[in-house]
């Protein structure tokens, strides 16, 4: 098994695709956000900011409007931010500096927790609005969806690792299908993220999981990345539904691909295509 490729993306260029995204709908809207460091928040970015009052400030869970959306995983929007009685205001000094008036601030949550709050703030008499909340709420959507790729590589990529560090482990018919699955899941990560050098990260990974090809096997089949998606899932023993479902696919897409498959690898069924496929080095 091959030493992996894998280094996960800064996820705060998340953040800054977002508030790009947001500032072209916005203007001249102040937008800034934080990622979860621990227990509080760390204000990271900033587009539209006419000071460094909000640089580097570390929101506590519950203290001013961020923190209260932090602490409870809601959306908050106040008029007046300095006038709100909603909200507390250990941070009032860095907003006067700013001169924000309303302001409307998004958590980021995945699987119960708050892992980053994305904020949209004016400098109007006027306040943002809801239409403001439910864009950055759409956002703030998008980030959490790929953050929970990102964390599902990284589990999926510690079982790699442990196997890596524990030759023995691989030997076990339980490991071997844990990285069988494993396998699966980040060729089915790879065709889902958005980011295209995580997708070819993970393809790497993906093909290092895969062992080499049996002693006297020359590989002359090469199968497209679908058909190998596929093939990956249906060694797990999965029916061409819930390999559509994993895949995002029609099942009789599926069905497709794998006849592709099949014909490359000079298989009659599936059981005789993914031994052939492991016999070549093309799956684990």
């Amino acid at each position: 098994m091959q030493p992996n490729a894998y280094s996960r993306p800064d996820d705060r260029e998340l953040l800054r695709a977002s508030l790009r995204l947001l500032s072209g709908r916005f203007r001249p809207a102040v937008l800034f956000a934080g990622l979860a460091s621990g227990e509080r928040l760390q204000l990271t970015d900033f587009l539209g900011t006419a000071t460094s009052s909000l640089h580097q400030v570390v929101v506590v869970p519950g203290a001013g409007l961020g923190g209260r959306v932090f602490a409870q995983r809601r959306p908050f929007l106040v008029e007046d931010y300095i006038a709100s009685e909603g909200i507390t205001h250990e941070y009032d000094l860095a907003v006067r500096r700013e001169r924000l008036t309303s302001m409307a601030a998004v958590p980021v949550v995945v699987k119960g927790t708050s892992r980053a709050v994305l904020y949209v703030a004016s400098r109007d008499s006027a306040p943002l609005g809801e239409t403001a909340v439910r864009e950055a709420m759409a956002a703030a959507a998008e980030i959490a969806g790929e953050l929970r790729v990102r964390d599902e590589v990284d589990r999926r990529v510690s079982i790699i690792d442990t196997a890596r560090a524990e030759p023995a482990l691989t030997l076990d018919r339980s490991w071997l299908e844990h990285v069988r699955e494993a396998h699966a899941e980040l060729r089915s990560l790879a065709g889902s993220v958005s980011d295209p050098d995580l997708a070819r990260q993970l393809d790497i990974i993906g093909s290092h999981l895969a062992p080499p090809p049996a002693d006297g096997v020359h590989p002359t089949a090469r199968l497209a990345r679908r058909e190998l998606d596929v093939l990956a899932q249906v060694a797990l023993g999965c029916s061409y539904q819930e390999t559509a479902e994993r895949l995002g696919l029609k099942a009789v897409t599926v069905k497709s691909y794998l006849q592709n498959a099949m014909a490359k690898l000079s298989a009659h069924n599936r059981l005789e295509a993914v031994s052939a496929a492991r016999r070549l080095g093309l799956i684990p």
